[in-house]
Formats: C-alpha cells, structure tokens, sequence
C-alpha cells in the first residue's frame, strides 16, 4: 500500500494458534477439498479466481457470448464461470480442467446444483488433449494459460477445436518484456511453475503457428491487483481461530505465497495481466 502511495490505520497484529495435529502428507490427504474451502472464502462458492461472480459476469459480458452458442471452458476450476455462462446467459457449456481432483469437486457441484447434463466438468491433460474439430462458438480460458505444461498443445487444440467465425476469449498473465525474466519476483514464479512466462510476442507468435490471430488486447492489470488485494484483504479481516485447522493452514500458506509472488511481480511492473480475444486463420503461420 504504502508503495502505490495509498494510506491505512495500523491495527495491532492477531496471533491465531492452530493446536490441530499434522499428518504426514501435511495437508490430511484432502487437498482438493481444502482449496475448495479456501476459495469459497476468498472468491465465492464454486469460484477459483479473483472477482468470484461480479467480475465473472463482467466477463462474460465482455465475451459477447449468446444463448444457444457452443462454448468450451478450458479453466474450468470449481465450474463458477461454466455454470454462469449456461445459467446466466444461455449457452451450452462443456467445463475441462487440469486438475483431475478440482474438476471432480466441480463436477460435484454442479450435480448438487441439478446441472450435470447441462454443465459437465471433467479433467484432461493439457500435454495430450484432443478436441473435436469445428465443435465450439467459443472457447474461453482464465488465468490459467501461461503457468500450464503443453500450452502449445492447448493453443493448436483450440484452434482445431473453433467454428468459422468463433473466438477465442483469454486472460492471463503475459511478461513485459524478456528481460524481465531476470527479475527475481519471475525468477521465483517461473522456479515455482517449472516454466517461463510468455511475452505478449511469444503468445502472438506459437498462437500464429496454429493458426488463430489476436484480435484484441485489452490491459487490464490495475483491475486485476485491485481483485487480488480486495480478495486477501476481507478474508483476512474476517479470519478467526475457529475457521481454522492446520491443514487448512497449511493450504492456505501456499496459495498466500503463490499470491504474493505473482502481486510482487505485478507491482514491479513485470508481470502484466490481459484480455485477448482470438479468431482462426485461414491457413497456419
């Protein structure tokens, strides 16, 4: 705060003790529900980026996505942006997440909500997915591409994948530029990922070569620090002992570390987050 030249009152610190014993694995073999946990509380119930509903709305609509049109979820998650997509606009929606755990909560979800036929979540490895030619309107993926082993794969899948006159609808978080990959905020993200951030050019380039062409991009990065922030702010004023257990602790850690490594990355101007929009080539790069 004090660096973006904002101003707060000091409180006095909380010590919150977790007497909860630890097992072995460290996180009580249910990592899957654990984060489902934590992101409801951060994000909103079924939710697993910044914003939960109000900025999946907001996307959505951004989209211009329709009733009746055809659209694949490739980041899936816990199913919010799938399910809001069918409930909240109309369309018919398949949900595909990396984390095969993840997708079974997601799936759960929305049977509890009475939606599996209509918005089915299942998982797919991003290194060997294969997806049905011409089968989508649409296919939107959020904040997941530049962190995922295979991207390349999932580029020319959704390509393959795309209708005449379809889109594709990103955000993500691309490099400023390659040198920032000396920056130890990206140093730290790309040891953490076992892989390096894309600049806006490198994704420009490997989307050319399988043939879609950005159309659109849109900065929307404040937005995204302020979500962020605003997310970890009001789950931390609203944190109590009684909400808490150590394995829940110990999930929670991890994803604060992996926040903070990306806010610190944001902040020092190295890491940028986008909107894109993509259409399919005639012929590949």
């Amino acid at each position: 705060m004090v660096q973006q030249g904002q101003t707060a009152s000091v409180r006095r610190n909380r010590l919150i003790v977790v007497d909860s014993p630890l097992n072995d694995s460290g996180i009580d073999g249910h990592s899957a529900e654990l984060r489902y946990r934590l992101w409801s509380r951060l994000y909103g119930e079924g939710f697993t980026v910044p914003g939960g509903q109000e900025a999946t709305t907001q996307f959505l609509k951004y989209t211009g996505i329709q009733k009746a049109q055809a659209v694949l979820d490739l980041a899936a998650g816990l199913g919010g942006t799938t399910r809001s997509a069918a409930l909240q606009f109309g369309a018919t929606v398949m949900g595909l997440e990396p984390d095969p755990d993840v997708a079974d909560l997601g799936m759960k979800l929305s049977e509890i909500r009475g939606l599996e036929a209509r918005v089915p979540i299942a998982s797919y490895d991003p290194e060997t997915i294969s997806l049905a030619e011409r089968a989508y309107d649409m296919i939107i993926m959020r904040e997941r591409l530049f962190g995922l082993r295979g991207r390349e794969r999932v580029l020319e899948q959704m390509a393959k994948a795309l209708n005449a006159g379809g889109k594709v609808v990103l955000t993500d978080l691309v490099l400023a530029h390659r040198d920032k990959l000396e920056n130890p905020s990206i140093k730290a993200i790309t040891e953490n990922l076992g892989i390096e951030p894309w600049t806006l050019g490198d994704f420009y380039e490997a989307a050319l070569r399988v043939g879609l062409h950005l159309q659109l991009f849109r900065d929307e990065t404040d937005g995204y620090r302020r979500l962020m922030i605003d997310s970890w702010t009001e789950f931390s004023n609203n944190i109590t002992k009684e909400t808490l257990d150590r394995a829940f602790v110990d999930v929670l850690m991890r994803e604060a570390e992996a926040v903070k490594r990306r806010i610190t990355a944001v902040n020092s101007g190295a890491l940028r987050y986008a909107y894109m929009e993509l259409s399919r080539t005639e012929t590949r790069g």
